[in-house]
């Protein structure tokens, strides 16, 4: 099954994003600190994940180091303050999105949606495709 593991210190955010990301055959785990969610990604590596650093906390810089160092090609969200950081293993791009008011939070998650379908589907696929060589 695949699984998201996503990380916000903000009890109410973990909730939205949890019941936002969540549908049929894929495992939501939503955790609190930065040191819950390294151990859940080196038990099972996720086919996403997404850190919602919105808020100022001292563990997101160090998470995302970490990630990208351990994890180089780990597709990962990064809600940021005005925008959505999309990294799919290879590229990261940057999204844009008016903050501060309900339709801003809208646009936010729309496009938040948008991006882990997106991400997921590369997942199946690289999961789906048989490796260089052996077609």
């Amino acid at each position: 099954m695949r699984r998201i593991v996503i990380l916000s210190p903000h009890r109410p955010s973990r909730e939205l994003l949890s019941r936002l990301l969540s549908e049929p055959g894929l495992s939501v785990a939503a955790m609190s600190d930065a040191d819950e969610a390294l151990d859940s990604i080196a038990d099972e590596e996720p086919a996403l994940v997404v850190v919602d650093a919105r808020r100022p906390d001292e563990d997101h810089p160090l998470l995302l180091g970490l990630l990208k160092r351990r994890y180089p090609r780990q597709p990962l969200i990064t809600l940021v303050p005005g925008r959505l950081r999309v990294f799919d293993g290879s590229e990261e791009r940057v999204r844009d999105v008016r903050d501060g008011s309900a339709e801003g939070l809208h646009l936010l998650l729309s496009e938040l949606q948008r991006a882990t379908r997106d991400l997921l589907a590369q997942h199946l696929l690289r999961m789906l495709r048989p490796p260089t060589g052996e077609a």
